[in-house]
């Protein structure tokens, strides 16, 4: 049960960063309309609002990974973390040509502070 909690805590996090993320263009398409469209690179405040949805998205998986962590929420944390910049790379491969690169390199230094600033929600007793 501990084993399939701590594989759940990553797992379900990157479903629902990824969730946000993917939801949020309907949403963003809807807001600026004939601006943020399949095909056309969107316009430079566009994308810093993406990269801001990405941050609050990051914070909430970072949140989420380390209360369903039953355990070392750190380890759990730096898994998603790993889980994530790779999928981040790959996907900066894929769209090289697609998206301006600082938009990828943004986003691959979100990431980690993000999810370490929602990490922060989870406070240990001790002492």
């Amino acid at each position: 049960m501990k084993l399939l909690r701590s594989i759940a805590s990553v797992v379900l996090s990157y479903i629902v960063v990824t969730a946000i993320v993917i939801l949020s263009d309907p949403l963003l398409s809807r807001l600026f309309p004939g601006q943020y469209v399949s095909g056309k690179t969107a316009p430079t405040y566009i994308l810093w609002i993406g990269a801001s949805i990405f941050a609050v998205a990051s914070i909430i998986a970072g949140w989420m990974c380390v209360r369903i962590a039953p355990s070392k929420p750190g380890t759990h944390l730096l898994v998603l973390f790993v889980v994530g910049e790779v999928a981040g790379v790959i996907s900066t491969i894929v769209n090289w040509n697609r998206w301006p690169h600082w938009n990828s390199f943004l986003w691959l230094a979100i990431w980690p502070v993000f999810l370490w600033i929602g990490g922060l929600g989870r406070r240990t007793g001790g002492a």
